[in-house]
């Protein structure tokens, strides 16, 4: 996927599952975004408001990985970390959780730039 800034995305995942993505950041005009000196982080939560993130994935944690030149960010979320994810099962077929999250880049001036923003939804899981 090639994002520029503050795109609205829907992520989808599921309990027992490794959730894992990349994509690649371009500039407004389309050209890849070298990322030299990034580094990035995001956080899932049950809402806006919430006090507390129920994850939450850095480079400083080697979650989310940077390929500076090519302007790929590539993040993983290992299957026992999914599965301990809280869903709601009484919520449709497959039952689901709607989270909220945002992914964002910090430079070396500690400038951030939010790059994703919207909804996870955290599908329940049957084979464990």
């Amino acid at each position: 996927m090639s994002v520029f800034t503050n795109n609205r995305y829907n992520l989808e995942m599921w309990q027992g599952a490794t959730f894992t993505m990349t994509i690649t950041v371009k500039d407004s005009a389309g050209n890849v975004q070298n990322l030299t000196g990034y580094s990035a982080r995001m956080q899932m939560r049950t809402s806006y408001d919430a006090a507390s993130a129920t994850e939450s994935l850095t480079t400083s944690n080697s979650e989310i990985s940077i390929t500076a030149a090519e302007g790929n960010l590539a993040f993983q979320l290992e299957a026992t970390r999914t599965a301990a994810i809280p869903v709601d099962l009484t919520n449709g077929k497959p039952p689901k959780t709607v989270y909220v999250y945002d992914l964002e880049l910090v430079d070396n001036a500690n400038t951030v730039t939010k790059l994703l923003y919207g909804d996870v939804n955290v599908y329940g899981e049957v084979t464990r």
